[in-house]
């Protein structure tokens, strides 16, 4: 469902627009047998691109004060931001860009289910904790508004992702910016799909796959 370009990208990614990144017509995508029966249209299936995309850029912005934090939930729920598909058999590639600022920002699966933590149980991100508040946080520079690095997958239905965006100490007020370049895409299934077909397809992970270890 994730999908982060490390920043060794960067200086290329400069160099193209972000859609150069995206999925394109007749590009492959695997969805791994660990979704669970509610996707049973997808859990361990291959499928192409059927149709030209559509990109269709947006962007949230809000101003929060040094030390506060503000919890942004993707999903189509009534409080969410509407970026998840409505209808199966369609995927939205979303490049996920931070405007600079002074802020971090950081990223989970549903309340409570951190994507960047380690295994000991105390070690999650905690935007109380003076050393805590670092772990598996996002910075503009990781995934920079011109050229993204940070790519979610969104079915519909699936999980929400929730961004935490967290203005850091000793800052009056900050604007915080997130821009999001969404790929949206059709999806038509590919029977019987070879071992090299699904190994060189766009793989979409469930979640429980990025936690718990």
């Amino acid at each position: 469902m994730l999908y982060q370009l490390q920043q060794l990208f960067a200086s290329v990614v400069t160099q193209v627009k972000p859609e150069d990144l995206f999925l394109q017509k007749e590009s492959w995508v695997y969805f791994d047998k660990a979704w669970p029966d509610t996707w049973k249209w997808a859990s361990g299936k291959l499928f192409r691109v059927s149709e030209e995309p559509v990109i269709v850029p947006y962007a949230a912005s809000y101003i929060l004060p040094g030390a506060d934090y503000k919890d942004i939930d993707l999903s189509n729920s009534t409080a969410g931001l509407k970026l998840y598909p409505e209808d199966t058999g369609v995927l939205y590639e979303n490049a996920v860009g931070i405007k600079p600022g002074n802020y971090i920002t950081h990223i989970y699966v549903s309340t409570g289910k951190y994507v960047y933590h380690l295994g000991e149980s105390t070690m999650y991100p905690d935007v109380t904790s003076a050393t805590k508040k670092y772990l598996g946080a996002k910075r503009p520079s990781d995934s920079p508004a011109g050229a993204p690095l940070l790519f979610l997958y969104l079915i519909k239905d699936a999980p929400a992702f929730i961004v935490r965006l967290y203005v850091l100490e000793g800052v009056g007020f900050e604007k915080v910016t997130l821009e999001f370049n969404i790929n949206k895409l059709r999806l038509e299934e590919m029977p019987n799909p070879t071992e090299d077909q699904i190994r060189k397809a766009r793989k979409v992970a469930y979640y429980t796959s990025m936690v718990g270890f």
